[in-house]
Parts: C-alpha cells; sequence; structure tokens
C-alpha cells in the first residue's frame, strides 16, 4: 500500500512538471506574440517617417522654389514654410521614431515612458503647427497678390488656378494631418497598453 502510494505520489509529480514546463513554454510563445504585435503596430509610424523624410520634404523643398520664381514671389514666405516643414520632420522622428529592438528587451518601461512622452509632445506639436501653418498660409496668400504680373494674362490665369489648387490642397492636408495625428495616438496607446497587460502577467501575484 504504500508503495502504491509512493508510486501515485511520484506520478502526480512528474505531472505536475509537465504541466510547469508546457505552462512556461506557452508564456514565452504568447511575451514572444505580444511583442511582435507590438512592433508591427508601431512599424506605421516609423514608416511614415521615412516617408515624411524621403518624400514628403524634397517635394516641398523643390516646389515652393519653383513656384516662387515661376510667379516672382517674395523668398520670404518660401524660405519659411521650407524651416517650418524641415522643422516638423526633425521633430518628428525625434520624438517618434523607436527601433525594433527597444519592443524586445527585458525591461519595457523606458519604452512605455518614451511613447507617453511622444503622445504629449505630439498632442503639443498639433495644437502650435496647425495656427502657425494657417498664419503662413495668410502670409503666403497676400504676399502672392502683391507679387503677381497682373499684366501677364498667361501668369494672372495660372495664379487663380493655382490659388484655387492651393486652398483644396491645405483643407486637404489639414484633413490627412488631423486623422493621421488621430491614428498615430491611438497606435500609441494601443502599444503601451500593450506593454501594460504584458508587465502585469510578468509581475508576480502577492
Amino acid at each position: 500500500m504504500n508503495q502504491q502510494a509512493s508510486n501515485t505520489l511520484e506520478e502526480m509529480r512528474r505531472q505536475m512538471a509537465i504541466m510547469q514546463k508546457k505552462l512556461h513554454n506557452e508564456t514565452i510563445v504568447n511575451d514572444r506574440l505580444l511583442r511582435e504585435s507590438m512592433k508591427h503596430n508601431y512599424a506605421s509610424i516609423n514608416r511614415y517617417l521615412v516617408l515624411e523624410s524621403a518624400i514628403f520634404m524634397p517635394i516641398i523643398v523643390l516646389a515652393f522654389p519653383f513656384i516662387a520664381l515661376v510667379f516672382h514671389l517674395s523668398w520670404g514666405p518660401v524660405i519659411a514654410i521650407i524651416l517650418l516643414c524641415l522643422a516638423g520632420v526633425i521633430f518628428d522622428y525625434k520624438v517618434s521614431h523607436i527601433k525594433d529592438e527597444a519592443f524586445m528587451t527585458d525591461d519595457l518601461i523606458p519604452t512605455a515612458l518614451r511613447l507617453q512622452r511622444a503622445k504629449r509632445l505630439s498632442a503639443l506639436q498639433m495644437l502650435v503647427s496647425l495656427p502657425l501653418i494657417l498664419l503662413w498660409f495668410v502670409w503666403f496668400i497676400i504676399d502672392f497678390f502683391q507679387s503677381i504680373n497682373y499684366d501677364r494674362e498667361d501668369l494672372t490665369s495660372a495664379a487663380w488656378g493655382g490659388l484655387t489648387g492651393g486652398c483644396i490642397g491645405l483643407v486637404c492636408g489639414l484633413i490627412f494631418a488631423i486623422q493621421l495625428y488621430h491614428k498615430q495616438q491611438k497606435t500609441r496607446q494601443q502599444v503601451i497598453d500593450q506593454i501594460n497587460d504584458l508587465m502585469a502577467e510578468d509581475t508576480p501575484e502577492s
């Protein structure tokens, strides 16, 4: 009887060890999957940063000086928009760029803090940049009408067409910027929530 009880107890221990090993392996797999999910979610912000610096910024640097040369505009608004956009690109990269390795470290607290900081600074950037863009556009329009040569009918016609297109572009650009802002803020919060969930799983219950 004692031998049978001893065998039963040994079998229970063996089964318990197997279950603990299985749970440990499942925890490792879930941890890895959650970290990969965080990397995937945040990759959209990193891709936009590349797009912003590699495509949007060169277009602005080339397009506005070309417009100024064609319509004989002053260089003040042109230099201002280039500097404003350049500052925005640098600010976005400094604040929002996070390497994939940051989601794979054992300690995710610094990454969560960076995401929270990015949320705050991005909100501040939106509050500052939108009024500046609107003020710049008013300055650009005033300079546009003051500088254009009305004696040349071709330039006048092109100017009105460009003005109409510019107004439409401004509205579309503002809508895009606001939607992008909300999407990126939502992504940051999703990753923060995932980090909190992962840290909660790793914290032993007291």
